[in-house]
């Protein structure tokens, strides 16, 4: 279930955070989003690549090192521009073309980390899911 909901919780986060980024106005949201982009086709493809319980921790970990560096500073960007936190209005013109991307890798992080579905009992990777959350969880 924790798998699920942190699934979940991600799929809507890139939905939501990526409603942020082109240049003009929102440049350093674009900038972030990235960011954000690439650590997650980097997770995707370490998840790809994981064929064991330790690779698919490392792998998480690796995640949660990036999000605990990014994390703040969405965190920032999202404070700076609250009229992007409104998910039913129509993001900025400058903004749809990084959403799209945004949302196709996260359907792709998705599907990646069904991967990780038989190792959710090893310790380790159990304790990366906490990273995860936890770097994800702090303001």
């Amino acid at each position: 279930m924790k798998k699920m909901t942190l699934i979940l919780f991600l799929s809507l986060f890139t939905l939501s955070f990526l409603i942020t980024g082109c240049g003009g106005k929102y440049s350093d949201i674009n900038k972030m989003n990235e960011e954000y982009i690439a650590l997650m086709e980097n997770y995707i493809a370490d998840l790809d690549k994981a064929d064991n319980a330790q690779d698919a921790a490392k792998a998480m970990n690796r995640f949660a090192e990036g999000m605990e560096n990014l994390w703040p500073r969405m965190q920032k960007l999202s404070k700076k521009y609250p009229e992007l936190k409104d998910n039913n209005s129509t993001p900025p013109e400058e903004l749809k073309e990084t959403q799209e991307r945004a949302e196709a890798v996260g359907q792709k992080m998705v599907g990646a980390m069904m991967k990780t579905m038989p190792y959710v009992m090893d310790p380790e990777v159990r304790k990366a899911q906490q990273r995860i959350a936890m770097a994800m969880m702090k303001k």
